[in-house]
């Protein structure tokens, strides 16, 4: 009974789940090294008297969550932002091409809870600091795409980070009632923070629990997601209700 009460409340609200990607839902770190080694090889053939040194997997790994502007600003800070920006348009196609060979980790049990959401009529959102052609590569080669609503909304022009991403739907969304951010960065942190919404961390990211330690909703496996979405949703719905109820004794 309990059950059918959740379900019938969810599909009452417009609940909107803001995912991150790299870390929370895929999984790039064994591909990252040689995506970027082989990136320099090839930006480096064009000018011979350039010598860059290849990162390790632990230094991008690092990295990851921030903007690609600022990974390659530190990874790479002797470039100009011109040659910047053109080594990690390299890197990402090598990148895309290795996600489109299936090679990477989608995270266990991501998809069957992805499908398990969409059937409880929450509505996702991409909220990442990765590029387009990145992000979408995952989406498209394990046939995620279909379970995420539009719009797709992505660091680009006046959108600079993942905060300003999560603000733009907040803003766009005519019919969202709530929006959780679900990720396993400080930067995924920082976008709930700063926009007030309620935050997800997931302890099995690329940092582990490290950046996101001593959040109330934090979960340690994907599966564990649903759970935690329950919960503050029930909550959500008891503070309305209270809220209902001093009105209504107001009035009489």
């Amino acid at each position: 009974m309990a059950n059918i009460k959740e379900q019938a409340n969810v599909a009452k609200k417009n609940i909107y789940l803001a995912f991150d990607i790299d870390g929370t839902i895929y999984d790039a770190g064994n591909i990252l090294e040689e995506a970027f080694g082989e990136g320099i090889e090839s930006y480096i053939k064009n000018d011979n008297k350039l010598t860059l040194k290849k990162p390790s997997k632990e230094e991008i790994t690092a990295t990851l969550g921030l903007p690609l502007e600022e990974i390659f600003l530190i990874l790479f800070p002797e470039l100009s932002k011109v040659a910047r920006d053109e080594l990690a348009f390299i890197c990402t196609e090598n990148l895309v091409c290795m996600i489109k060979e299936k090679k990477g980790t989608l995270l266990d049990g991501v998809f069957e809870t992805i499908a398990e959401l969409d059937r409880k009529e929450y509505k996702m959102l991409v909220a990442s600091n990765g590029v387009r052609a990145y992000v979408e590569a995952i989406l498209e080669t394990y046939d995620l795409k279909k379970f995420f609503s539009k719009p797709f909304v992505y660091p680009e022009g006046d959108i600079i980070n993942k905060t300003g991403v999560v603000e733009h739907y907040i803003s766009v969304l005519d019919d969202l009632e709530q929006i959780i951010m679900i990720g396993d960065r400080y930067t995924d942190l920082e976008a709930a923070v700063l926009n007030k919404i309620p935050f997800i961390g997931c302890a099995f990211g690329h940092a582990g629990a490290d950046e996101i330690a001593g959040e109330k909703f934090i979960v340690n496996s994907f599966r564990e997601i649903p759970g935690i979405i329950r919960e503050i949703v029930g909550k959500g719905s008891e503070h309305l209700n209270k809220k209902k109820t001093k009105s209504h004794e107001i009035d009489e």
